[in-house]
């Protein structure tokens, strides 16, 4: 796969490993992006957890995007991918995504795998663009009843 060339904005944004400063921001995303938010406890948890690894992209002091995984075996399960509605559709998910991926190999992973829900087209979209397949379709995974899509990407 070819590397994807940035745009020239992406040049002010910055990613960076989670800051215990960018919890509360990464809450406050939780709750206005999913039907079945995190809670503020359970991010600490994350973030405190060694087998955990979260990256956040800035705008300025502004957490815009964060991605977040745990380590399972060899398997890094994605906890979230969250781009601020404001800044969608610009290529921020893509962006951590592909950052996130040299970190969980340097961590042990050799894979990424995640749940997605089936109505969430438009994540799909990014996640196979960026070479992750759909693995299966597990009915009424979530907690409303929505059926989730098993997704992975093996690393090279």
């Amino acid at each position: 796969m070819k590397p994807k060339l940035w745009p020239p904005y992406f040049r002010h944004y910055r990613v960076n490993r989670i800051h215990w400063g960018d919890i509360r921001q990464i809450a406050s995303l939780e709750r206005a992006v999913f039907l079945e938010p995190l809670a503020l406890n359970r991010i600490w948890r994350y973030y405190l957890s060694r087998r955990c690894g979260y990256l956040v992209v800035k705008d300025g002091r502004a957490v815009i995007a964060y991605f977040g995984f745990e380590l399972c075996g060899g398997y890094a399960h994605v906890i979230a991918n969250v781009t601020h509605p404001t800044y969608r559709k610009q290529g921020l998910a893509t962006f951590v995504l592909t950052a996130a991926e040299p970190w969980a190999k340097a961590m042990g992973a050799l894979a990424f795998l995640g749940e997605v829900r089936k109505s969430n087209v438009g994540q799909l979209r990014v996640l196979h663009s960026i070479g992750w397949t759909d693995v299966i379709m597990i009915p009424a995974f979530f907690g409303n009843g929505e059926d989730a899509q098993i997704v992975m990407k093996v690393f090279s």
